[in-house]
C-alpha cells in the first residue's frame, strides 16, 4: 500500500516547492522568494473579523492584525523611519506654569503614549517620575467656538455656542474674530501682532458668555462670521493650550528650568 507522503500546493511536483501542510499540523511556505499577502484599504477590511486575522492595509500603507477584539498595526522595533526616537523641548518654566505641551511624538499612527510612563520627562536635567511628578491631561484649553460679539466698546462681551466652563480671571487665547481687515474687532484676536498674548476674564454674564477687557469701540459686530472664531485656556508662559495632550506638573517647573520630554522609546 503506497501513501502520500506530504501534499502542497506545487501543480508540477508533489515533491517540489510550495504551501505544504505536514503532519504535525504547521502550514510551511516553502520558498525563498516571497508571499504577498492580503491587501485592501481600511474601508476593504473584512465585515466580521475574528482574531488572528493578518493582512496589509494600503490606507495606512502598514500590516496589520486582528487580536484581542481589534485592529492594531504591526510596528516596527524603535529607532525607525516611522517612529524614531523624538527629543521635544516644551519651553522653560516660569515657577506659575504647570502645563506645558501640546505633546509632539511625531508617531503618525500612535501620537498619543499610551501611559504617562510611556515618555520620559526632564526639568533641566532631573528625572520626573510619571504620577508622582506629572501627569498626562488632554484639551486643557476649554476650546469654545465664538457665536457672535454681542457688544463692542471699552470692554467686550461675546457668546460662545455653548456653555464654556470658564470663570472671571482666567486667561484666554481668541483666534480669527475679524472678517473685515482692520475693523477693530481684530483687537481681539490675540494672534495679531498688535494683540496681547492672552486676555483676561473680566465677567461671566451668562453661562455661555464672556466679557473682556478689551476696547473695540468703533469695530461692527456684524463683521464677525457666526461660528469661526474660538476661544482656548491659555498658560500664564506657554500661550495658548491648543487641541492635544499636555504635561501637567504637581508644582510648577522653577524659573528658566527647560522641559523636555523623550518621545517612543518603547516602540
Amino acid at each position: 500500500m503506497r501513501l502520500i507522503k506530504a501534499q502542497n500546493t506545487n501543480l508540477r511536483s508533489i515533491t517540489g516547492k510550495g504551501v505544504k501542510y505536514d503532519i504535525n499540523d504547521q502550514v510551511i511556505v516553502d520558498s525563498n522568494n516571497v508571499m504577498l499577502v492580503p491587501k485592501g484599504t481600511t474601508a476593504q477590511r473584512p465585515s466580521t473579523p475574528i482574531n488572528g486575522h493578518f493582512r496589509y492595509n494600503t490606507t495606512d500603507n502598514r500590516f496589520e492584525i486582528y487580536e484581542a477584539g481589534a485592529w492594531y498595526g504591526v510596528r516596527i522595533a524603535a529607532p525607525s523611519t516611522t517612529a524614531p526616537i523624538t527629543q521635544q523641548n516644551l519651553g522653560s518654566g516660569d515657577a506659575v506654569e504647570t502645563i506645558f505641551g501640546p505633546l509632539a511624538s511625531g508617531d503618525t499612527f500612535y501620537p498619543v503614549p499610551t501611559a504617562a510612563q510611556n515618555i520620559l520627562v526632564f526639568v533641566e536635567n532631573v528625572f520626573q517620575i510619571s504620577g508622582t511628578n506629572y501627569t498626562l491631561v488632554q484639551n486643557p484649553g476649554n476650546q469654545n467656538t465664538i457665536s457672535s460679539v454681542i457688544s463692542t466698546g471699552t470692554t467686550t462681551v461675546i457668546q460662545t455656542a455653548t456653555n464654556h466652563g470658564y470663570t472671571t480671571d482666567d486667561l484666554i487665547y481668541i483666534t480669527e474674530v475679524e472678517s473685515t481687515i482692520d475693523d477693530a474687532l481684530e483687537n481681539l484676536n490675540t494672534d495679531d501682532s498688535s494683540s496681547p498674548g492672552s486676555h483676561t476674564i473680566v465677567s461671566i454674564p451668562a453661562p455661555n458668555q464672556i466679557e473682556v477687557g478689551v476696547d473695540t469701540s468703533g469695530g461692527n459686530a456684524a463683521n464677525y462670521v457666526p461660528n469661526s472664531g474660538e476661544i482656548f485656556r491659555a498658560g500664564t508662559s506657554t500661550g495658548p493650550y491648543l487641541p492635544g495632550w499636555y504635561l501637567q506638573f504637581t508644582s510648577a517647573p522653577d524659573l528658566d528650568k527647560p522641559i523636555t520630554v523623550l518621545h517612543n522609546f518603547d516602540k
